[in-house]
């Protein structure tokens, strides 16, 4: 294995994750080989996504505490905080949890956003992260076996 194709799959795993088994087979990867490349992919990005966004959102949320409380002292009234959108979004989260986030999202969203969401939504709940990686790691096995058959 060349280092650029190490690099390539370990990067389209981070990004686009469905994708990265192809991306792998593509530069002659085996099947081990590829679920290794593509699991190690997604794990380095979420862990890189769920504690980065955790600290950007914390970053916005001091933002719009500072925003909201100017807006105070000025005498403007606060916008409403539970809008048409945030209900529907706590219903997803009450509906869905942790565990539906980490079983739907590794193929259907990238990496970034899934662990966004986690960070947002689930930071407070110690088994987020393990979820998330074991999730990365068994669909990469998963996705590994099904880009097998269609190449």
């Amino acid at each position: 294995m060349e280092p650029i194709h190490v690099i390539t799959v370990l990067a389209a795993g981070v990004l686009k994750f469905l994708f990265s088994a192809i991306v792998s087979y593509r530069f002659g990867n085996s099947y081990l080989e590829t679920v290794l490349l593509t699991a190690t992919g997604g794990c380095l990005g979420t862990i890189v996504f769920y504690y980065g966004g955790t600290r950007v959102i914390e970053w916005f949320r001091r933002r719009h505490v500072r925003k909201r409380a100017r807006a105070i002292a000025q005498g403007v009234a606060p916008k409403r905080i539970f809008t048409r959108t945030n209900r529907m979004i706590v219903r997803i989260k009450r509906g869905y949890g942790v565990k539906g986030l980490a079983i739907f999202s590794p193929p259907i969203l990238s990496i970034p956003l899934m662990s966004i969401l986690a960070a947002k939504y689930f930071r407070h709940d110690r088994r987020t992260l393990p979820l998330m990686l074991s999730s990365v790691v068994i669909w990469s096995f998963v996705l590994s076996a099904a880009w097998k058959f269609t190449r």
